[in-house]
């Protein structure tokens, strides 16, 4: 076979192809591929990011199955809590409550004395002064129902006497009544 034999001109031209086509390889990677390639991998990291997060609360989600149900049972506990331990006195709810309790169970309230409050860490006490009058039986109901209600109130330094010149078994009945405010 017969050598091929370029002239000057061709050798430059070649030298040029290859010049040009190095030239136009370093542009491209260079101003194409590495940013190109460095943002997928960034893209990359994160998307495996997003789908580790996805997992977690994928988890979550699975540990908490009824959330709302439980965020709607914790409500309803708090305004079961908050009836039982108000965050104010609720004066005209507590004499309504005294007043129903004595005409249902015959005890007449003779007298609601003043307020007195003590602060404590967590609640507030606040005593009332209560004289009553009824049979020793009735008196008793009056005191359960009271006990059994379900704002939380106690009858402390109870005091009976019997009603002079009254009918048998009646008696005459003072005590302070407390009740209990949050302080939250």
């Amino acid at each position: 076979m017969k050598e091929i034999q370029l002239t000057k001109d061709q050798l430059g031209m070649i030298a040029g192809g290859f010049l040009f086509a190095g030239l136009f390889v370093y542009v491209y990677l260079f101003y194409f591929w590495f940013p190109y390639s460095k943002q997928l991998q960034a893209d990359t990291v994160k998307v495996e990011k997003l789908e580790k997060e996805i997992d977690n609360a994928k988890k979550q989600k699975a540990k908490f199955k009824d959330l709302e149900g439980k965020l709607a049972s914790l409500k309803l506990e708090k305004e079961a809590a908050q009836k039982k331990l108000p965050k104010d006195k609720q004066l005209p709810e507590l004499i309504k409550t005294l007043t129903d309790k004595s005409r249902k169970y015959g005890v007449t309230i003779n007298a609601i004395g003043s307020a007195s409050s003590v602060k404590e860490q967590y609640f507030t006490r606040v005593s009332y002064a209560v004289s009553i009058t009824g049979d020793y039986h009735r008196i008793g109901r009056f005191f359960t129902a009271l006990a059994l209600e379900e704002r939380i109130i106690t009858m402390e330094n109870l005091s009976v006497t019997s009603t002079p010149g009254g009918k048998a078994g009646s008696m005459n009945g003072t005590f302070t009544l407390v009740s209990f405010l949050y302080n939250g």
